[in-house]
């Protein structure tokens, strides 16, 4: 959080949103919540580059009609539900804050962690393709997906349990939590989960 305080050069969202709202109220305290130093630990594990090369990898095969019937099912599911979600994004917030919308977000999502991953899996193309990481150590397409997969899971049951740590140290106090939609069916599955009555879950629009 020091970084995004003293940094003039952040375009995320979020940061830009509380850099504007502390600068009318300058009492406001707040937190990080996020898996911390995500992105590094993403490129020390070999997950990034690897996830966006197996997207182009099984891009590059459907347009080339490589794929298996099967295969082409699960890529154009996954296609769809992004294109649906873009279309989404443009709106206004409450059209994207609501759970019509998190059952999109969670179709997708399971699309390119569930989906995608069989292709990857089985595919040898994905096996014989490799990345170098920080260390040196290499790292295959198919190997850095499926460790993206399941980070997927890690950074948001994360994101919930420092969501609830903060909710527990200030009890009875408004606490807005801004973040990108697609993680908020997870983020909020899991909040329901952890919630024992200490808190009550509120759209920002009511």
């Amino acid at each position: 959080m020091k970084e995004y305080e003293t940094s003039n050069t952040s375009k995320e969202n979020e940061i830009t949103a509380t850099n504007l709202y502390l600068k009318k109220h300058p009492n406001t305290l707040r937190f990080p919540f996020d898996f911390e130093g995500r992105n590094q630990y993403r490129k020390d594990k070999g997950m990034v580059p690897t996830d966006n090369l197996s997207v182009k990898l099984i891009d590059s095969l459907y347009k080339a009609k490589q794929l298996s019937s099967a295969e082409i099912k699960r890529y154009e599911g996954f296609l769809t539900t992004t294109k649906e979600l873009m279309k989404i994004a443009e709106l206004s917030p409450e059209n994207f804050n609501n759970t019509t919308t998190d059952k999109i977000s969670e179709r997708r999502q399971n699309a390119q962690y569930s989906g995608l991953i069989q292709i990857t899996d089985e595919r040898p193309e994905f096996a014989n393709r490799y990345v170098t990481k920080p260390n040196g150590e290499k790292i295959s397409y198919r190997d850095g997906f499926k460790l993206m997969s399941g980070f997927w899971d890690l950074r948001n049951q994360t994101m919930a349990k420092n969501i609830y740590t903060i909710a527990e140290k200030y009890p009875h106090k408004k606490i807005v939590v801004l973040t990108g939609f697609l993680h908020r069916y997870y983020i909020l599955k899991e909040l329901n989960r952890l919630n024992k009555g200490s808190y009550v879950i509120k759209e920002f629009y009511n």
